[in-house]
């Protein structure tokens, strides 16, 4: 029963960040609109909360600082830079390809770490706040 239902929260994760993988490219020379912006903070939330249940404990971590600038982005309906489109879609690339290797992936890459650091720097108030 919890294979079945971790490949449910894999498959409908993988959808969700296939979906706003394509939004991002669609928008990738205009600005965010609200409703993606939202769905990025939802995707980021899910991962990080319901991931650790399914084995996914480092995409937790890696999902945490993403999560928390696009929260922040969306209580203050700010802009979003070209720079931050662009880290956004290579850090959804990275969530996918772990998710379809089943979390076999490290978190040791030089190009995660930077990732995970670009979005701590973006919203370094919120660095120490977990919820």
């Amino acid at each position: 029963m919890k294979d079945k239902i971790r490949n449910i929260f894999i498959r409908e994760t993988s959808s969700d960040l296939a979906l706003i993988q394509e939004e991002l490219k669609i928008n990738v020379k205009d600005m965010i609109p609200d409703g993606l912006v939202e769905k990025i903070f939802r995707a980021m939330h899910t991962i990080k909360g319901s991931g650790p249940m399914f084995g996914f404990k480092h995409l937790s971590e890696v999902a945490l600082p993403v999560e928390k600038v696009f929260k922040e982005l969306y209580s203050r309906e700010s802009q979003v830079s070209r720079q931050l489109i662009e880290k956004t879609s290579d850090i959804i690339n990275l969530l996918q390809k772990a998710l379809m290797e089943c979390d076999a992936h490290t978190p040791n890459s030089n190009e995660e770490r930077a990732l995970i650091e670009y979005f701590n720097n973006v919203c370094p108030f919120n660095a120490g706040s977990d919820d």
